[in-house]
């Protein structure tokens, strides 16, 4: 049943139950968990007759997203739609241009009919294989690939995605040409349109709006959450747009977030952990391992900061003999980052520990428990890192473990999240001692490693400025992110060899006389 204008859908309604044997055939193959629907094979794609969309479903029935937001597409209405994560979110915005015939053919050049905006590419990899399922001629054009390739992968195809920065800088030297463009999907809106994107992206549909002169151009929106803020800023682009909110199942006297839509992994457990920084990872290790007893399923452990990713991973390798654990962060390269995922969806590596960039739209098969090492920064960010396990109607365990150090965080965090994606309630939570309270993007803190361990690995403190104890190789932070992924460790206050200066590398002639 279609939901309009800003109506709401229970998430538990009309819940679609997909073949669980074919669905992890496909989602084997990249596809993203939301998209249980896709068929094995490649389905032909109708001749241009709208009505014949569900025969894209493989007779499958339709998620309540997809039932919501196709008939709504098809018609050629623009589309904001919010539904938690493994909503089948993807086939619901490329399914209506499937249908009609938009994006299905060849093109000359960098000149697509669709074109989708996503924020990681490893999401922009997924969605052009599930475009190429549905019989479209799909690439991407993405960070950490060179401008040839690039030119190989998305030249003569119908239908591009790629992420902000790459699109714009291609737009600006004139290499993609909008002209033809007649379909905009912008997928994680809510990321996308955050303050760090905000500019990119708004530069994108003004570039489309501009190249397509006055024929219509359709835009559809699709995220996990949509704060009001963000909405706000959405439709500015947007003409009358509808919307579609497949809204997770209300518990009795929770309180409804305050003009925000939350979806997220409903049908999971959702636990919290008190522990120490000292026990933390001994603790994950051995909850990682129970929940890898039997054959097959993966555990996903968020942590903070690249750096924290890194050791951690190291540790939990030591900690968990047999297993590969596997670290993604934004540092590694393109190459490296595609054979983790590969191992992960083949089953060679059953861990991923990873910073938020793994917690947007990124499908691994059977995730049976997610671990946030370290509280998220927003609601928003623990609403997509909890949506990665229970996906298709599979269980799964969201499971917080809750350092002293966080406990103020937690709150603010816990205070943004619908009453159906809380962890049962505790008397510590609410007994934080402010001096010790970490702040955002300052990492582990302490300079003290998980173990006890100074960070770099002796009982000796040692000096540390940025993420690798460089404060040469910092990162830039990006503006508006609630995950300071780029940020580094504070510089601690250690004794130091006469002529080495606090953030260089190696010895300094000592300065006299003050600067010159």
């Amino acid at each position: 049943m279609t939901k309009t204008e800003d109506k709401s859908i229970p998430a538990d309604q009309n819940r679609s139950e997909a073949g669980t044997e074919q669905a992890r055939t496909s989602r084997r193959r990249g596809g993203r968990g939301g998209e249980a629907q896709r068929q094995e094979a490649t389905p032909a794609v109708p001749n241009g007759t709208s009505s014949d969309w569900q025969a894209l479903l493989g007779g499958r029935t339709p998620t309540p997203v997809q039932a919501g937001a196709i008939p709504v597409l098809l018609a050629g209405r623009d589309v904001i739609t919010t539904a938690r994560t493994g909503s089948g979110k993807t086939l619901a915005f490329l399914i209506p241009a499937a249908a009609r015939g938009i994006g299905t053919t060849a093109t000359r050049g960098l000149r697509p009919e669709v074109l989708v905006v996503t924020p990681t590419r490893e999401l922009a990899v997924q969605i052009r294989d599930v475009a190429r399922e549905l019989g479209m001629p799909a690439g991407r054009i993405t960070g950490g690939i060179t401008p040839g390739q690039t030119r190989a992968e998305a030249s003569g195809k119908g239908l591009i995605v790629g992420t902000p920065g790459r699109l714009k800088d291609l737009i600006t030297r004139r290499e993609l040409d909008l002209s033809g463009l007649r379909y905009v999907v912008l997928d994680e809106a809510d990321e996308l349109l955050s303050l760090g994107f905000l500019k990119d992206v708004g530069d994108i549909l003004n570039a489309a709006q501009s190249a397509t002169g006055t024929r219509p151009l359709q835009i559809a929106m699709a995220s996990a959450t949509f704060p009001a803020a963000i909405r706000a800023v959405a439709e500015r682009f947007m003409h009358d747009p509808a919307r579609i909110d497949i809204a997770p199942a209300r518990v009795e006297g929770a309180e409804k977030p305050s003009g925000d839509v939350l979806g997220g992994a409903t049908g999971a457990t959702h636990l919290l952990i008190h522990t120490t920084r000292a026990d933390l990872l001994e603790l994950a290790a051995r909850r990682t391992r129970e929940a890898l007893r039997e054959p097959g399923g993966c555990v996903v452990i968020f942590c903070r900061t690249k750096a924290l990713v890194k050791r951690r991973a190291e540790r939990l390798n030591a900690l968990l003999p047999g297993e590969i654990v596997s670290p993604l962060q934004g540092n590694m390269d393109q190459k490296k980052r595609e054979h983790t995922m590969k191992e992960l969806r083949e089953g060679k590596s059953r861990i991923l520990v990873a910073t938020d960039i793994a917690g947007r739209g990124i499908d691994l098969p059977e995730v049976r428990l997610v671990i946030h090492l370290d509280v998220a920064s927003t609601a928003e960010d623990h609403v997509h890192r909890s949506g990665r396990t229970a996906r298709a109607g599979r269980p799964g365990v969201n499971l917080v473990m809750l350092i002293p150090e966080q406990r103020g965080l937690w709150q603010t965090v816990r205070r943004g999240l619908p009453g159906v994606l809380q962890p049962p309630l505790t008397a510590e939570e609410g007994q934080i001692d402010r001096a010790i309270q970490e702040k955002q993007g300052r990492g582990s803190g302490n300079g003290v490693d998980e173990g006890g361990r100074g960070r770099s690995g002796s009982a000796r403190p040692t000096a540390v400025s940025g993420s690798a104890g460089n404060g040469h190789n910092q990162g830039r932070p990006s503006a508006g992110r609630g995950t300071q992924e780029n940020r580094g460790q504070p510089q601690r206050a250690t004794s130091q060899p006469a002529g080495v200066g606090g953030g260089r590398v190696g010895p300094q002639r000592a300065r006299r006389g003050g600067r010159r």
